[in-house]
């Protein structure tokens, strides 16, 4: 495996082995060869307990020769070619590594907690940036609601309008047909009777009043088409205001889930931050576990927080199309007293079914003309 020795944080080049003596040496670009202390485990795996790299290891090349009384010669173990002085300079060496590689880690681990610190801020911001776009969507549909709700209060208004004006309209060309029906009356000389004086005021306002209700009719058609495609749109509204709420919660959600999972990969770099401080000094067992903890709370929260399914939003749907207001043409109506000629030929029908009853009246035996 990779080595974590000192030698390879300093970038220095080695071979290591493990003598006869049970300790672990090593000879080291620029220092010689140093005596890494006793090892136990087996012969290759010794070196494991320093941190060296597997990579590096090599039979002992100095494996002194027994003599022939099977005596192990005895001066390689002084450190062989190494001198105090040149062990003296790397322990030095050695232990200023150390206290730079405590001080880089220490450093490393506040970094880590100054991020972890900081997320409850950038959630925050998160959280805002997502509250910004949830407000424009909804000035968007209530501005788009005002606007519908104009429309259908102008097509209500306009119907209303036409309504009424129809009304006047047939009014007044009642008045003026039964004044001119009474004008032609009178000049047939039926002007004082009873078809003057009741028969032809009831068929005219009977006849208006068939007027009116038809253009009731019109008037109640066009405002139930208006308030059917209204209620329709309202529907559509109320649907597309639920699903912004729902697209709202499922971001904020996806928001906290997002910031959660980053805690857990920051805790993760805490804890090996820590470990990689304690080999070089200190308990950090204790900071370990907790960082531990956290980052089981917070898979917790990202259980709860991922059953929730983020709903896609689009902006706005609901359309409100003003249906075209059917009109009544009051100039249909059969009200018209126009003469064709001075004679006795007539072209309104009410003209003619009026002097039909003057007539009949004329010749009844329980008549008189004055009738």
């Amino acid at each position: 495996m990779a080595g974590t020795s000192v030698f390879d944080a300093q970038g220095r080049d080695y071979r290591w082995w493990v003598g006869q003596d049970n300790n672990v040496w090593a000879n080291v670009e620029g220092v010689g060869v140093v005596n890494l202390g006793q090892a136990s485990g087996v012969m290759k795996n010794r070196g494991a307990k320093q941190g060296m790299d597997e990579s590096k290891w090599i039979e002992d090349p100095n494996k002194p020769a027994s003599n022939d009384k099977g005596e192990v010669n005895q001066s390689y173990y002084t450190g062989g070619s190494s001198s105090s002085s040149s062990s003296s300079t790397y322990n030095a060496e050695e232990e200023a590594l150390k206290n730079r590689m405590r001080g880089i880690y220490d450093r490393q681990a506040a970094d880590i907690k100054s991020n972890i610190d900081s997320l409850g801020s950038q959630l925050d911001n998160d959280l805002a940036a997502v509250k910004g776009e949830y407000d424009q969507y909804k000035n968007e549909q209530q501005s788009a609601y005002d606007s519908n709700k104009n429309d259908y209060d102008n097509s209500t208004k306009q119907n209303q309008q036409d309504l009424q004006t129809n009304r006047n309209d047939i009014t007044n060309r009642a008045s003026t047909g039964l004044r001119g029906l009474l004008r032609v009356l009178g000049a047939m000389g039926a002007g004082g009777g009873s078809v003057a004086r009741y028969e032809a005021p009831n068929m005219v306002t009977s006849q208006a009043n068939q007027e009116m209700s038809n253009a009731g009719r019109t008037y109640a058609q066009n405002q139930s088409n208006l308030d059917t495609d209204w209620g329709n749109y309202q529907n559509e509204f109320e649907n597309d205001k639920k699903k912004l709420e729902d697209w709202y919660n499922g971001q904020v959600k996806a928001k906290k889930q997002a910031n959660e999972e980053k805690r857990q990969s920051l805790l993760a770099d805490l804890v090996t931050a820590y470990g990689n401080r304690a080999q070089y000094g200190g308990d950090y067992g204790n900071n370990i576990n907790e960082a531990y903890d956290e980052i089981a709370k917070s898979r917790g929260r990202v259980t709860d927080l991922g059953k929730f399914t983020t709903p896609n939003y689009t902006g706005k749907t609901a359309v409100f199309q003003s249906p075209d207001l059917a009109s009544y043409d009051t100039g249909n109506t059969k009200l018209s007293t126009t003469v064709a000629d001075s004679n006795t030929s007539a072209t309104s029908p009410l003209l003619v079914a009026l002097r039909g009853l003057n007539k009949r009246k004329n010749n009844s035996p329980y008549t008189n003309a004055e009738a």
